[in-house]
């Protein structure tokens, strides 16, 4: 479920693409060259969780695939995506979802920016117990010159039928920072702020409402794996908290309810691992 912003890396390696053909021309001959780029496309986010534990039909839900630049910048044909399951798919049609369009293509039309990707949740097919997973692979482009962008080119979506259940219990907070720093947070719940979105009540070594309104940070429990996906601190302040482990979950609800959360604040002196210790009473 991690974390990064693709439109904001692929308009990043759309430039440095851009400033090779740059480096090799001059004049009206860069200028020609910037404008003889293809066209760029992808998914402007990598990763979707769908949360349902009870049985309401099926529901649409739509996924955009952006046009990210090319050319001057104006999409002057309609492109057809071409996208595939990947094998590593854990997830089923006809179980956990269906396609609303079984063509394998989605199209961006002429002068748009983007196009919809849309989905059916089978809402009582997800596993109770167990999340599971399709992932789509954009695979080729046609009506025009253009390529898929390398940090676009995958969407991830995760089904969850497990309900949290954090919520309902209190905890015992200790803080410990890598620099040696340990705070007890003493005895704190945890907020239900949507389906399997939790909120704690303090962030690393600040205490409840010690320096903004709201001192909580933000994480998500898919079936007792714990994940924190890039935030402002507090939603107040521009550091970043961000959980430290980037290829699977920042902490896990082990038999006794008991959980961890692993996480790095950034400041101007380089960031600070954070070990939050939450034991329920």
């Amino acid at each position: 479920m991690k974390k990064l912003k693709l439109v904001l890396f692929a308009v990043v390696l759309a430039t440095l693409n851009f400033s090779c053909l740059v480096d090799d021309s001059t004049g009206d001959d860069a200028l020609n060259a910037l404008g003889e780029s293809s066209y760029i496309v992808g998914f402007s986010n990598g990763t979707a969780l769908l949360s349902y534990f009870e049985d309401i039909g099926a529901i649409e839900k739509e996924f955009p695939i952006d046009f990210l630049g090319g050319q001057d910048g104006n999409l002057a044909s309609a492109l057809t995506i071409n996208y595939s399951i990947d094998p590593l798919s854990s997830a089923t049609e006809g179980q956990e979802f269906n396609f609303v369009d079984t063509s394998g293509t989605v199209t961006i039309a002429a002068g748009g920016s983007f196009a919809q990707f849309p989905l059916l949740v089978n809402t009582g097919g997800l596993d109770p117990d167990v999340p599971t997973e399709l992932i789509l692979n954009l695979d080729s482009v046609t009506g025009a010159d253009a390529v898929i962008s390398a940090l676009g080119d995958q969407l991830k979506i995760t089904f969850v039928g497990c309900q949290t259940g954090l919520d309902s219990f209190t905890y015992a907070v200790i803080s410990v920072r890598s620099d040696g720093v340990t705070v007890d947070q003493g005895v704190a719940d945890l907020r239900n702020t949507g389906p399997n979105t939790l909120k704690t009540r303090t962030t690393g070594p600040w205490g409840l409402n010690s320096i903004a309104d709201d001192t909580g940070l933000t994480f998500t429990d898919v079936c007792g794996d714990l994940n924190i996906d890039a935030q402002n601190l507090m939603e107040t302040y521009s550091n970043q908290v961000t959980g430290t482990n980037l290829a699977g979950a920042d902490g896990q609800v082990d038999a006794n309810g008991d959980f961890s959360l692993s996480y790095e604040i950034t400041f101007g002196t380089g960031p600070l691992t954070h070990i939050d210790d939450y034991t329920k009473l």
